[in-house]
């Protein structure tokens, strides 16, 4: 038999013709051997995608070997490696590939400085961490997420590069407490520059602040999980707490009669005032339904909410006629899937406010001094109820506040006995709607 040394020099002294007859007989004569060098031919000609990670041998008493393995990160190998207790090299790949993120993320927290790189990328929808983060948890709503995101780019991480902060055990609760007060400052400079004024920029609402740091809480309940960080410095952290909280004022019940019978200029301001005033949604259930969430229940038109800000927020909203008229006159050439008001930001919800002032003949300063707010809509469709004799449990369950379990079990069962009873709480709600703001 021919040694590999003799079959190469075989064929260095070989022409072309010469090289196609041999190429011949050893496919004839060894197939098998033939496939296998074309095989190994393949693989050298195949454009490797790179793993991002090596696999290593090392010696143990029990398997003989385990394999270990060593990442890829930023263009540079880390000089640790971890043990993947497998000596199956198709077990090791896995483990390697599903174990990248939390090993990775351990490792820069302790000897990277990789924190902020962490922060940045956790509320990417499209990160593995966010994906995996929500399918254990929920997802977030996708305005939420990228409100969420916008608070980490934009506060967070200035806030810890200007504290020259790298590692997650540097981040402790005294460090949070700091950041609260960075918020606090921060808001405070931007109303100073939007109003020119020392006193105005000393009101600042906490509840803002107390809503930005749960975006980071929500990171720091995952590296807790994952045994990334041993102490969660946002557990003994305290709220900023409301002292300075007032409550919403709102107009007359009086003063409110006929003002959605005349005619308005503006025909959005009009149909927002006209939904929150007469549903009591919230802002963000208005900016978000559209004309396939309006259903039929008995005879009475709801607007179904599969979306809120809580889960007592899920919840089926009844929808007065010449309500629901005037949507469907609105939104005639819009799409049935298509948000409504979706486009609408904080200044038309803020322009609505000061239109339905304007019908009512009351001035900027009297909206201001009596804190009423486009929100203020809900505020007086709860005193408008409770005026009509209405119910308590009724005006829980369609405000979407928390309601007690015998109380909730009235309104959530969907068969026949069940529509009836919501039917006839919503023609309660619109004869006191006919009554008390109609005309």
């Amino acid at each position: 038999m021919m040694s590999l040394q003799e079959a190469v020099s075989f064929i260095s002294g070989e022409t072309q013709q010469q090289l196609l007859q041999f190429r011949s007989v050893i496919t004839n004569q060894c197939p098998i051997t033939m496939k296998a060098i074309q095989f190994i031919d393949n693989e050298y000609k195949k454009e490797k995608k790179p793993k991002g990670y090596n696999l290593v041998k090392r010696e143990n008493k029990k398997h003989g070997f385990v394999y270990y393995v060593r990442y890829w990160h930023s263009g540079k190998m880390l000089s640790s490696k971890w043990c993947t207790h497998t000596n199956i090299y198709g077990e090791a790949c896995k483990f390697a590939e599903n174990n990248r993120e939390v090993i990775i993320t351990r490792y820069l927290s302790k000897y990277g400085g990789d924190a902020i790189r962490f922060f940045k990328k956790f509320y990417d929808s499209g990160s593995a961490v966010y994906q995996a983060e929500s399918m254990r948890n929920g997802e977030l709503l996708e305005d939420r997420r990228r409100r969420f995101k916008s608070i980490i780019d934009n506060k967070f991480i200035p806030f810890l590069k200007e504290r020259k902060i790298e590692t997650f055990e540097e981040i402790t609760t005294p460090i949070l407490d700091d950041f609260q007060d960075y918020l606090l400052l921060e808001g405070a400079r931007r109303n100073t520059a939007k109003e020119g004024d020392r006193e105005k920029s000393k009101k600042l609402k906490a509840q803002s602040v107390n809503g930005d740091m749960a975006a980071v809480a929500k990171i720091f309940i995952y590296l807790m999980r994952k045994g990334i960080i041993k102490i969660n410095p946002c557990e003994n952290l305290p709220p900023v707490p409301e002292t300075d909280k007032r409550t919403h004022g709102c107009h007359e019940l009086t003063a409110m009669k006929g003002v959605f019978n005349k005619r308005w200029k503006d025909k959005t301001s009009h149909l927002l005032n006209l939904i929150i005033y007469t549903t009591d949604m919230r802002n963000i259930e208005i900016k978000r339904f559209c004309k396939n969430d309006i259903i039929t229940i008995c005879g009475c038109k709801f607007i179904d909410l599969k979306k809120s800000k809580t889960e007592n927020g899920i919840r089926r909203v009844p929808l007065h006629p010449f309500v629901y008229r005037k949507i469907l006159e609105y939104a005639k050439d819009m799409e049935n899937e298509e948000a409504i008001f979706g486009d609408i930001s904080w200044y038309g919800f803020t322009k609505a406010n000061k239109a339905l002032g304007e019908k009512l003949k009351v001035s900027e300063g009297y909206l201001k001094k009596q804190n009423i707010t486009y929100y203020s809509g809900r505020h007086f469709w709860k005193t408008m109820m409770s005026a009509g004799g209405l119910g308590a449990d009724a005006e829980e369950v369609f405000m979407g506040h928390k309601v007690s379990g015998n109380v909730a079990k009235l309104y959530d069962h969907h068969d026949a006995k069940g529509n009836k009873f919501i039917a006839d709480k919503a023609r309660g709600i619109f004869k006191i709607l006919d009554r008390e703001l109609f005309i």
